[in-house]
């Protein structure tokens, strides 16, 4: 029986291996190129590291006359900063409002809510073009922020985990004399620290990733986000490894959240589905 249980992880732990290789060879394939000169990324036989590991390439990237890569990653960490805040706070607000507070209509307005997820984001490029052209807004970096500010899913998220957590809490506080404000702040915020940097990780990653919107209401070089820095070498060059090097520097800010914060992103996952 032990040998039976031992070989069966050993075979889980292979095949998952192998598939966790698999998935990471686009990613080992990207950073290898961005360390290659031009010729030797499509050569075959493969390999990792050409003649020379090219750290040049890092340097055309982020010295770059037009989009210099060190201040695609101001506006883009000042986007997703200020959007991912105010998104965190709106998105906690409401999730208590919907799972704690009764008023009239609220199980309607939550559908309505969710219904807006079956919204194609491409459908509503027009309206917020027309929108952000009558507030002076085109071209500007707040174009980007404002569509970041309310999530469905975060709101959702955090509804199911204010849901779960004990009504006598909040009987507790109203007992002390605590307002809805006062429990949202002072009970209930504490308590969901897990499903708290879980909403921090995907509003993070989707205005750090977005590229439609920049693309449509970002024109100035000095306005690029990182996505629109990445598709600028791509049209712009034709040096490959440049864009591979602009990927791989991509990706950082993205890989060392998730390291810091995976516990918490994995529980909330694993335990936002079965409360409320």
């Amino acid at each position: 029986m032990k040998t039976r249980k031992i070989l069966f992880k050993t075979f889980n732990t292979l095949w998952v291996g192998a598939l966790g290789v698999l998935f990471l060879a686009p990613l080992l394939w990207m950073i290898s190129s961005s360390l290659k000169h031009g010729p030797e990324i499509f050569e075959t036989p493969f390999r990792f590291f050409g003649d020379r590991i090219l750290w040049s390439n890092y340097e055309e990237v982020w010295g770059n006359e037009n989009v210099p890569f060190w201040r695609l990653y101001w506006n883009s960490f000042k986007i997703a900063v200020i959007g991912t805040f105010i998104q965190l706070i709106i998105s906690s607000m409401a999730g208590y409002s919907f799972a704690k507070i009764n008023f009239k209509g609220k199980d309607f307005v939550f559908i309505v809510i969710l219904i807006t997820m079956m919204i194609p984001a491409q459908a509503l490029i027009i309206p917020r073009y027309i929108l952000f052209d009558l507030l002076e807004l085109y071209g500007t970096h707040w174009a980007l922020i404002l569509p970041s500010l309310f999530n469905v899913t975060s709101i959702f998220l955090l509804r199911q985990f204010y849901a779960g957590l004990p009504n006598d809490l909040m009987e507790a506080a109203r007992i002390d004399g605590a307002n809805h404000y006062g429990i949202w702040w002072k009970v209930m915020l504490p308590l969901t620290k897990t499903p708290m940097v879980t909403v921090v990780v995907l509003a993070f990653i989707n205005c750090w990733n977005e590229y439609l919107n920049p693309l449509i209401f970002i024109t100035k070089y000095e306005l690029y986000t990182v996505a629109m820095g990445i598709q600028y070498f791509l049209y712009s060059t034709d040096e490959v490894n440049w864009m591979m090097a602009a990927a791989s520097s991509a990706i950082v800010p993205i890989v060392v959240l998730f390291l810091f914060t995976q516990k918490y992103f994995v529980e909330s996952i694993a335990t936002s589905g079965v409360k409320g």
